[in-house]
């Protein structure tokens, strides 16, 4: 690992863990074993760190989806769609973390080269909704409130293991269930999706 993906790697988990606001580059060098003009010497400040970050992780996972939505049934599609999504979270354990900060701050912090980066995985889940309305498969549905329901409930699965065990604990009458690893809820989320944007006849 060279010295600029060991810095992309701690500052990373630092966002994950506190957000854009709440690090600072002196803690990132610190980790890292250097000084913070070092980290100068690849990154002109903390937006650009934070810019390669996000970049980082969007190119690679577009490329993951691209990779995964190989099926001819616009169904099928969609199904590698969300699975494969769930795949790339649980490789990237920092990435739901990061964008949890992120869709909190409505964006404030991610620049416009990183928000076109994000749209292409919107631009590819609605090839799919598009190539499942023009079969007659698919209902019609707004994109946007489909990948909203699918990212969102992924990074809620990543993002919220403790909490959702102290709510259960709480509650009366209810039984908890063995807790589904993010493979396991990525498939069942995508039959709940099929259902939803399926036609009925």
């Amino acid at each position: 690992m060279s010295k600029k993906e060991e810095i992309l790697t701690i500052a990373a988990k630092h966002f994950a863990t506190y957000g854009y606001t709440g690090i600072s580059l002196d803690k990132i060098a610190k980790e890292a074993g250097i000084t913070k003009p070092a980290i100068y010497y690849h990154f002109t400040n903390k937006d650009e760190l934070y810019e390669a970050v996000l970049l980082f992780r969007f190119d690679r996972l577009l490329s993951h989806l691209n990779d995964k939505v190989v099926a001819k049934k616009p169904v099928e599609k969609l199904v590698q769609y969300i699975e494969g999504f769930g795949e790339f979270l649980q490789q990237n354990s920092c990435f739901a973390a990061i964008l949890a900060h992120e869709f909190a701050d409505n964006g404030k912090h991610m620049s416009d080269v990183a928000a076109r980066y994000l749209s292409k995985t919107l631009n590819l889940l609605t090839s799919i909704l598009n190539e499942g309305i023009e079969k007659e498969e698919f209902a019609i549905e707004n994109p946007m409130v489909v990948q909203m329901m699918i990212v969102s409930s992924l990074i809620m699965h990543q993002t919220t293991k403790e909490l959702r065990k102290r709510v259960a604990s709480f509650v009366e009458g209810y039984e908890v269930m063995p807790e589904p690893n993010i493979e396991d809820f990525a498939k069942l989320l995508a039959r709940k999706m099929i259902k939803l944007v399926r036609k009925v006849p």
